[in-house]
């Protein structure tokens, strides 16, 4: 039984190619399945070739030749446009101003004055933490008189008296400068 139903299905498979087999190779179904024959290598060699490019020569993506600038100096050494300078803006400012200004700056602080000095911050994280608690504080300070006003300036005196152990307007601190400059309470 199963045998004769897988001939009917078989048979029934092959008489539907035999009747749409016509369909398939009419001409348009030819048309559509017949493929443009290959170029030959010789034809291929002949169009593409014009003239033999130089070495070192570059093609854009349509085959033509890209010119490239004269390297006479290495990508790897980089030297700065130079600037010219322009004129000064003029400012509202005084000679006599700048030239106070010029000499507070361009005059060297004693080692004492430096480490009090908060106009530079050493490069150590307890110390731009510093720098930052001690701007909080003078903030909150700002004319206050009252009691939170009081521990607020204690604590100010006493984180200032940690920056100069720490020698934070300087250098920044040693490496047993943390444990014996710390903020007891």
């Amino acid at each position: 039984m199963l045998a004769q139903h897988f001939y009917l299905i078989r048979t029934t498979v092959i008489a539907l190619l035999l009747l749409f087999l016509p369909v398939i190779y009419s001409a348009e179904a030819r048309q559509l399945l017949e493929l443009e024959p290959e170029p030959s290598l010789e034809s291929l060699s002949q169009s593409t070739q014009t003239a033999p490019l130089p070495l070192g020569t570059l093609l854009d993506s349509e085959g033509k030749p890209i010119n490239l600038p004269n390297q006479e100096q290495s990508s790897l050494e980089y030297s700065a446009p130079t600037l010219t300078p322009t004129e000064p803006s003029k400012t509202t400012k005084s000679t006599k101003a700048t030239q106070s200004t010029k000499a507070t700056k361009s005059k060297k602080l004693s080692r004492k004055q430096q480490l009090a000095s908060r106009e530079h911050v050493a490069n150590d994280p307890n110390c731009r933490w510093l720098d930052k608690r001690m701007d909080q504080l003078e903030a909150q300070l700002g004319g206050k008189q009252d009691n939170a006003a009081t521990h607020q300036a204690d604590e100010l005196s006493a984180r200032q008296k940690e920056w100069q152990c720490l020698k934070c307007g300087a250098e920044g601190p040693a490496q047993n400068d943390h444990s014996n400059c710390q903020y007891r309470r």
